[in-house]
């Protein structure tokens, strides 16, 4: 049981690096500018299920697409390392974009903006969506997915209750404080990219790096 917390606990502040909800933060305000307290709350609470729906769904059938493509856990564990550093070094940088303006033009004629942008790519992208492909294949025990599974719903939870929030903590915090925390994030990501780089290449050269 005390494996399976130091787990669960391990890859959530994990996937709470790589998916940066904070930085949903900015364009949940933007998005949302003049609607009510009911229609924003609706809004928060549809981003919180997409983003649940998005990474659960990626840590069930990743393994499975996989196999669909003769793609090696290695090969997919370095590609994954290079895009979520990459994105790592554009949180350090406070440049970091998940989304295209043609991607926030559309939201803004859109209801399903909780969907498109906020879930899609802003808070679940390509690098989170990679992470839990990763962590799944890393340990196949029931136990360890259901870890996962957890962790998916622990960024979920927390996605929502930030942009319940939203208005509060943009007022407290600012565009600075937004900054300082993503560029914590990013050392993060950029850090456990590293890690999956160093293991898969391990893996796949053991007489060359011990």
């Amino acid at each position: 049981m005390l494996d399976w917390l130091i787990d669960f606990f391990h890859f959530s502040l994990a996937m709470l690096a790589v998916c940066a909800p904070q930085s949903a933060i900015p364009v949940f305000v933007n998005l949302t500018e003049g609607m009510g307290q009911r229609e924003k709350a609706g809004i928060a609470l549809q981003t919180g299920v997409a983003v649940a729906c998005v990474l659960c769904s990626s840590a069930f059938f990743g393994s499975a697409l996989l196999d669909m493509f003769g793609v090696s856990l290695n090969s997919f564990r370095i590609a994954g390392g290079i895009l979520l550093m990459s994105i790592g070094f554009g949180m350090i940088k406070a440049s970091e974009k998940r989304h295209t303006k043609e991607e926030q033009a559309e939201a803004e004629s859109r209801e399903a903006i909780g969907v498109m942008p906020l879930a899609i790519p802003v808070i679940s992208g390509p690098g989170s969506i990679s992470a839990m492909v990763i962590a799944t294949q890393m340990d196949k025990s029931v136990s360890h997915l259901i870890a996962v599974l957890g962790a998916g719903v622990v960024v979920a939870v927390v996605s929502w209750l930030l942009l319940r929030t939203a208005d509060k903590l943009a007022a407290v915090l600012g565009q600075t404080g937004l900054n300082i925390i993503g560029r914590l994030c990013g050392l993060l990501l950029a850090s456990l990219a590293v890690e999956f780089i160093y293991t898969s290449l391990k893996d796949m050269f053991p007489a060359w790096i011990s």
